[in-house]
């Protein structure tokens, strides 16, 4: 056995033990984010795939990517015309991102958001979809400027994504987990205008962000407060100590 292939298998394995051992899901990110930027990649996302029929943005459990990127991502929709995510809707097997071609001039709009992935350092990316029974489908996907798509590094990368998502799904969906996720300033602030009764739209105008953006903060507070409503989140919130109204 080479060198490499015993010092992949040996990080593949120690990465693993240690997220088992993991009880946030903040402590799952930097975790995950460590040892992904010894293989080169600077940057992941771990999120559902929704079909585009749905009409719905994808929810990200556990979000790895610059906050400008998902800002702008969230805001112009780029999910419906990402041909990474396309693709993922069609494949069972891990792939890079230079395994998708993309035509720019029969779909100028893939071309775009591959551009201006690009401009946030994400040049080469890789994507494992995640499948589980009765479950809707997921992928962990990464991404950087010179990441290493050695074979040995793929297999390691693969099962430590695996690893990475079943933990935070364990976390997210445990009815006894004592502390939730922590929310983020944005999501506290979308929730703080609903518990005062406004409307996405009226928050949306209020804070001179689309209201794609406020559907999307308070989907994210959703899940990690493990709610089912705005009014629950709210709740939860207030409880958790994370908003005071």
């Amino acid at each position: 056995m080479s060198a490499a292939v015993t010092a992949y298998s040996n990080l593949a394995f120690d990465v693993v033990e240690r997220i088992e051992r993991l009880v946030t899901s903040v402590d799952v990110i930097q975790c995950f984010g460590e040892a992904l930027r010894q293989f080169g990649f600077t940057s992941f996302l771990i999120t559902d795939v929704p079909d585009l029929a749905l009409h719905r943005e994808p929810i990200f459990l556990l979000n790895g990517w610059p906050p400008e990127w998902t800002e702008m991502y969230t805001r112009e929709n780029l999910y419906q015309d990402d041909p990474i995510a396309g693709w993922g809707r069609q494949t069972v097997q891990p792939y890079e991102w230079s395994d998708v071609r993309v035509d720019a001039q029969k779909n100028p709009q893939a071309a775009h958001v591959m551009n201006v992935a690009s401009e946030f350092k994400l040049r080469e990316g890789f994507v494992v979809p995640i499948y589980m029974p009765g479950q809707p489908m997921s992928a962990v996907t990464m991404g950087g400027e010179q990441p290493d798509f050695d074979p040995v590094a793929k297999r390691a990368i693969h099962l430590i994504s695996m690893y990475s998502h079943s933990r935070v799904v364990a976390l997210s969906s445990a009815q006894s987990q004592p502390n939730f996720i922590p929310l983020t300033d944005k999501e506290k602030e979308v929730l703080l205008w609903t518990a005062a009764g406004k409307s996405s739209w009226e928050i949306a105008s209020i804070l001179g962000i689309t209201v794609t953006t406020v559907n999307w903060r308070i989907k994210q507070a959703l899940i990690k407060l493990n709610a089912v409503n705005k009014i629950q989140a709210v709740v939860k919130a207030i409880r958790t100590k994370q908003i005071s109204v």
